[in-house]
């Protein structure tokens, strides 16, 4: 019985600190790529950037937690929304921190010899992007 209980509690506590680990690599990831930072300086808020830092914390922790505990919540339609909403932010800034550190939408335009319309071009990818999430959701 205490054999039992003593292997569940290991469980938990080697599970909470690999999910402390995985966290604090991410974080460290978003750190080192600049998106913070970056969206802080387009938006002309950079006094702000510690808070940003603090809500992309306090964001992903109440993200995990809902992730984890949605059985035990009864969250409503209009919440899932809104959550799916901030989450589909989130990775989409990720995902254009990523594409801009990375140069892969001028390496691109380059390669297809693309002089005009750039805007529209990052437009539709982001389009694309919300219908196939889109479907992924509600159709597949």
């Amino acid at each position: 019985m205490y054999e039992l209980v003593l292997r569940k509690v290991l469980y938990a506590v080697l599970g909470l600190l690999s999910g402390a680990l995985v966290a604090a690599g991410m974080f460290a990831f978003i750190t080192m790529i600049g998106v913070v930072t970056r969206m802080a300086g387009r938006t002309k808020t950079n006094r702000y950037a510690m808070l940003y830092e603090d809500m992309v914390t306090i964001g992903a922790t109440t993200g995990n937690v809902l992730f984890l505990y949605e059985p035990y919540l009864a969250l409503g339609a209009s919440a899932r929304v809104v959550v799916g909403f901030f989450a589909g932010v989130y990775v989409g800034c990720l995902a254009v921190a990523l594409a801009e550190m990375l140069n892969v939408v001028p390496i691109f335009a380059r390669r297809i010899r693309l002089r005009r319309g750039l805007a529209a071009f990052v437009v539709v990818f982001a389009l694309g992007k919300l219908v196939g999430g889109l479907l992924d959701f509600f159709v597949l």
